[in-house]
């Protein structure tokens, strides 16, 4: 909580930070390692048919999940955190990928542990982008070693992804602020990655119970530069075999390219995560068995406003692939009026089920506000979204453009939107529930749920950008009902004002 509160943003906070970017020693957008061995990844990949609306939501169409070969996984990984778009800035060489990042820089790195991949010899890799290949780290089937420390389903799946999160690439721009990015950025690959395992026919669940200096030397990573914020099984659970010792984990320090010339650690990152780190099994079992009881129970009344029916059908025609290659962080909106039904959509797709290894089905952390500038057929002013009823709880009617964009720092873009939404939870109750490490839950449900209204406006023809806030803002315009709640994180939402070039595979290019 301590590092929460000191990392606030206000007006005065703002004016008198000293900060400037350097762009000299701007970090890289990609880890290289020197001299892997690594596995070029097919370029013939396929690519995500499903109807995106319901595989945002969970839900497919398939009565067998597909085995998970190098073509499957290339897929998977692709798709989450691939290249879809490059382009020249000055003389330097820019690219996008698959899911957005907090100020384009990427500080989110994916490894997989696999041992049942056909086509990919057992082994701990990372995923490497730009190369589009797969950096392997240790040798050998590591997945009853990672089970042990963490979750049984990492022993039954053919692989796991890991989550990891390079601190300097995001705090070059945001200071300490940047360990909330960790959990943003690493929760819209992880929809992306939710909706594709869907439409797969083998949902994956995100694990945040595992021991954490095991995992981190597992993947090879160093002290106080990168660490795990969590970890994804995927493909069909198989069978654990059960007739080998454990393999020791030696800590191994492989050769990476250095980010920048100087690279500044921020002590309050660190304190905040080391303070919420898991140091054995029995820890991670008692942790994964808590029960919130409280949270989200609202006790006051407001006026509701039922939810129209969503949209689905209009999206039967689009396919996973195209929205995720479509999807971008709108720059300038249109002013112009959505519908409810479409925002209906994108409330009920976005806020579904999250499966995790923390909470039982239908408990969440994060709930969702937001300021309605242009919605037809709902007069402007902020709202409660009220998940178990499907509605909509008026908190205070009025025009409110002009605070839509104060709250998210001043910037127009936010009060051009048609709607902007504000997720939020109580944060002392989930500290109180999951201890420190609540707070990685939290901010990483709220980066879920983000990537989820991304995706979902998408798919629908709409645009969305995330945004910071002016934290003790934003709580004091929805309360009293949001009182003692805080912002994870804000996403704006509307008609973008140009039409966007879509992305492409960029390696079917190369």
């Amino acid at each position: 909580m301590n590092y929460h509160e000191s990392t606030k943003h206000s007006e005065i906070s703002l004016r008198t930070s000293g900060h400037y970017l350097d762009w000299e020693n701007k970090p890289s957008q990609f880890k290289l390692y020197q001299d892997p061995s690594s596995t070029s990844l097919p370029k013939n990949f396929p690519q995500p048919e499903a109807e995106p609306l319901m595989a945002i939501s969970g839900w497919t169409s398939k009565t067998e999940p597909l085995n998970l070969g190098l073509t499957e996984l290339t897929e998977l990984l692709y798709f989450s955190a691939g290249l879809t778009r490059k382009y020249r800035f000055g003389s330097e060489l820019h690219y996008m990928r698959a899911a957005s990042a907090t100020g384009a820089l990427y500080p989110i790195e994916l490894y997989v542990v696999a041992g049942d991949v056909a086509g990919l010899e057992a082994g701990v890799y990372h995923f490497d982008p730009l190369g589009f290949q797969l950096s392997r780290i240790r040798k050998g089937d590591y997945r009853a070693e990672l089970a042990a420390v963490s979750n049984e389903s990492i022993a039954l799946a053919p692989a796991t992804i890991a989550f990891t999160s390079m601190a300097w690439k995001n705090a070059w721009k945001y200071e300490a602020r940047s360990y909330r990015h960790w959990f943003w950025d690493g929760g819209v690959i992880a929809a992306n990655l939710m909706s594709l395992s869907a439409s797969m026919g083998s949902p994956t669940r995100i694990v945040q119970g595992f021991v954490d200096q095991t995992v981190n030397e597992l993947l090879g990573l160093q002290d106080e530069e990168e660490a795990t914020i969590c970890l994804s099984p995927v493909g069909p659970e198989g069978h654990r075999s059960t007739d080998r010792q454990l393999k020791r984990i030696d800590p191994i320090l492989p050769k990476v390219q250095s980010l920048s010339g100087e690279e500044t650690k921020y002590a309050s990152i660190w304190e905040a995560h080391l303070a919420s780190f898991l140091h054995s099994k029995e820890e991670v079992d008692n942790w994964t068995k808590v029960r919130l009881e409280t949270l989200n129970s609202q006790r006051t009344t407001y006026p509701k406003i039922p939810l129209p029916p969503p949209m689905i059908e209009i999206t039967r025609s689009r396919k996973l692939r195209d929205v995720i290659l479509q999807r971008g962080s709108t720059r300038r909106f249109a002013r112009s009026t959505i519908t409810f039904p479409q925002l209906s959509t994108i409330l009920r797709t976005s806020t579904g089920p999250i499966p995790r290894d923390y909470l039982l089905e239908g408990e969440n952390l994060v709930e969702t506000y937001l300021i309605a500038n242009a919605v037809e057929g709902l007069a402007p002013g902020s709202y409660f979204y009220s998940g178990e009823q499907k509605s909509l709880e008026e908190l205070k009617r009025g025009e409110l453009r002009q605070m839509s964009a104060y709250l998210c720092l001043g910037q127009p873009l936010f009060g051009d939107a048609s709607v902007v939404f504000f997720l939020m939870t109580e944060l002392r109750e989930v500290l109180g529930a999951l201890g420190n490490r609540g707070y990685r839950t939290a901010q990483l449900e709220g980066g879920i749920v983000a990537g989820k209204i991304y995706l979902s406006a998408y798919a629908l023809g709409l645009g969305a950008s995330g945004s910071t806030f002016y934290d003790d803002a934003v709580t004091e315009l929805f309360s009293p009902h949001a009182k003692e709640k805080s912002t994870m994180i804000a996403v704006g939402l509307g008609v973008p004002a140009y039409k966007a070039r879509p992305g492409k595979v960029l390696p079917q290019f190369t």
